[in-house]
């Protein structure tokens, strides 16, 4: 095995220079154990990596080994993302095994090594230099580190999928696109929270309604069954100790209320305090201390753990007041009990004494405990018609911040697409169309209006191209059904009918303001003097117009099978062989590949070189293209005699 400038041994000054100067994600060696790859031991440098070797020698099953251990194996059930998953099944079943391993080293744009291992079968396990275990969602994160991997023949399919193509225009996006996604979940969450808050309070608000009215009949109906008993000419006493045991009803709904009140605000407090405080000393992550600020940092730190503590014992009275409170408000109720007794015997006894008026005394007990039961149904009614006042407010404000966050997505990705453009000379243009991705607001309004004994696909197909889910969320506040007509060109009906359908159930007329619709970029290629969308091209076409996006700068290694297929060497060598040295330098590039153009002309820093005897592939080669060009002449070219004979050939034509 060839050991010039090999990637396994130390790396020279200029290459550390390099390295010192990268700020981008690096995969650092591969490990397999276990299947037709048993014993396989890679290792990558910065730049240029190139996979060679005969048909069957497993380099396709490597780069889906990488695949795997990143768990970077698609998860949607569309038609082509679950294809693609069992067909990576097969392939890590026939080529891993039941039992095999494989063992990833990565190293992130912050110079932060991690080590992944994942058996068949298993989820991955993630683990720092230190051995300490990270939490393997890291992988599918892209923050802590990260990877760009094609298949083979993906790269044509990206042409025909708007979402492949917005997953590639967001990794131009560079890192500030995830914290603007991480806004934009947590708006629409905070919505949807902020809808059960409103349904509950509008039904709240309908009950204490609907109580308000039983306490003026109940009122009514006390005062006529007083009228009654003092026509009827019950003694004063008896009326009294009726007055004064209706009394007695609302004293304990008084104190057992207030007993609620108090022992709910204890709860909460005790719940959700202690909790937030004890956060307070992790808001200073330990890498930012240490950083070139970590001085001021630090001492932020350590001031926040002395107010968590301080919070804590200053918080500690708190609740223990609140405890006693409660202990003394169910004193005062025991107490009550004690010095109801004897009334309520004594009631007992004057009701007995005056058995003739019983039944009309009952009557008009039966309506005291209903105004004392539905007394404070005013008070609720204003409290509650109070929160739902802010609730609406701040969903006023929550809406704002939803849109604001998807209009700095779309900003970000116009700005990507623009970069695109320039970066490509007039080859390749992106373009990216806001709120065009109109499926998932097709399939809420069809779940909708499926069930209303009405045509709903081709109303709801021009309604969606014209009124945005926003938009027909204010028209149904105002169940202006004539709105929507004129402004989608349905007929009135059929806008009666469908905000008949959002204004039934609350859920979905809340369920509009989360709909969140997505960019749909459009790649064009020039050819000649005009522009062509990527999905009308050829299958050359296409890759011409994808594979040049996919060598920009980015902070992920790059990873493709097979980048050349579909190419023409001329286009190879006079666009994406200058692409690739041009950007090798700041992204890790790794190809797996049949042309010699991309390992010789790209002047690759590491050449792998693989062959297999059918059962199993080894790895027989890893040099710098000057080191394996003998492989590379054997393997690319038909060996140094065919080579001769075509240079002959063509310095003769």
């Amino acid at each position: 095995m060839s050991t010039t400038s090999s990637p396994h041994s130390a790396p020279t000054a200029g290459e550390t220079e390099r390295d010192a100067g990268q700020g981008h994600h690096k995969l650092r060696r591969l490990r397999v154990y276990g299947g037709f790859l048993d014993q396989l031991d890679l290792r990558f440098t910065d730049g240029l990596n190139c996979i060679i070797g005969g048909r069957g020698s497993g380099k396709t099953t490597l780069l889906e080994l990488v695949r795997f251990a990143l768990d970077k194996i698609p998860r949607s059930e569309t038609p082509g993302d679950k294809a693609q998953r069992e067909r990576l099944q097969a392939l890590l079943l026939a080529n891993l095994g039941p039992t095999g391993c494989v063992e990833l080293d990565l190293e992130s744009r912050e110079g932060v090594t991690y080590h992944v291992r994942r058996t068949a079968g298993d989820p991955p396990i993630v683990t720092d230099a230190a051995g300490g275990k990270l939490d393997a969602a890291v992988l599918r994160s892209s923050v802590l580190i990260d990877a760009a991997l094609f298949s083979h023949n993906q790269i044509e399919d990206i042409s025909g999928s708007p979402q492949a193509q917005r997953e590639l225009i967001d990794r131009l996006c560079s890192h500030s696109l995830q914290e603007i996604a991480t806004d934009v979940q947590e708006a629409a969450a905070r919505l949807k929270e902020n809808a059960q808050q409103v349904i509950q309070l509008s039904a709240r608000i309908e009950s204490a309604g609907q109580s308000l009215v039983n306490l003026s009949s109940w009122e009514r109906k006390l005062e006529a069954a007083n009228a009654v008993l003092e026509q009827a000419g019950v003694p004063p006493g008896l009326q009294q100790a009726s007055n004064h045991r209706a009394l007695r009803q609302q004293e304990r709904s008084c104190v057992d209320h207030t007993r609620q009140v108090v022992s709910e605000l204890r709860e909460q407090l005790a719940a959700t305090l202690p909790q937030q405080i004890r956060q307070l000393a992790g808001r200073i992550p330990q890498e930012i201390q240490e950083g070139p600020n970590g001085e001021l940092l630090n001492g932020l730190a350590r001031t926040l753990v002395r107010r968590e503590t301080e919070l804590e014992i200053l918080l500690s009275p708190v609740l223990e007041r609140l405890a006693q409170l409660e202990q003394e408000v169910s004193q005062v109720d025991a107490a009550l009990v004690t010095a109801h007794r004897p009334q309520e015997e004594e009631y007992a006894t004057l009701m007995a004494a005056a058995e003739t008026h019983s039944e009309r005394i009952k009557a008009r007990d039966a309506a005291a405990r209903e105004v004392v039961r539905l007394s404070s149904a005013k008070q609720d009614l204003a409290n509650f018609e109070r929160d739902l006042e802010a609730a609406q407010r701040e969903r006023v404000h929550l809406r704002e911040t939803f849109h604001a966050a998807r209009k700095r997505r779309h900003d970000a990705r116009a700005s990507a697409a623009e970069t695109v453009s320039t970066r490509l000379g007039g080859r390749v243009r992106v373009k990216v169309k806001p709120d065009a991705a109109l499926a998932p607001y097709r399939e809420f309004l069809v779940s909708i209006m499926r069930r209303s004994g009405r045509q709903y696909r081709a109303p709801i197909d021009k309604l969606i191209q014209h009124v945005s889910p926003s938009r027909l969320g204010e028209l149904c506040d105002r169940d202006d059904h004539d709105a929507v007509s004129a402004t989608s060109e349905v007929t009135a009906d059929f806008a009666e009918a469908l905000l008949k359908q959002l204004r039934g159930e609350p859920e979905r007329r809340y369920a509009l303001d989360v709909i969140d619709l997505e960019d749909v970029p459009r790649i064009e290629l020039k050819i000649g003097d005009s522009w062509r969308p990527s999905h009308q091209l050829s299958t050359g076409q296409k890759s011409s117009a994808i594979l040049p996006i996919l060598l920009l700068e980015s902070e992920a290694p790059l990873l493709v099978d097979q980048p050349e297929d579909n190419l023409d060497n001329s286009f190879i060598s006079d666009a994406i062989v200058p692409q690739v040295r041009e950007i090798k330098g700041r992204r890790q590039l790794l190809f797996i590949t049949h042309n010699p153009n991309l390992p010789v002309l790209g002047d690759a820093e590491n050449v792998c070189v693989l062959e297999a005897d059918g059962r199993s592939a080894r790895l027989v080669a890893a040099a710098d293209v000057h080191g394996a060009k003998s492989h590379i002449l054997r393997l690319m070219e038909g060996g140094l005699e065919a080579f001769r004979r075509r240079q002959a050939e063509y310095e003769g034509a």
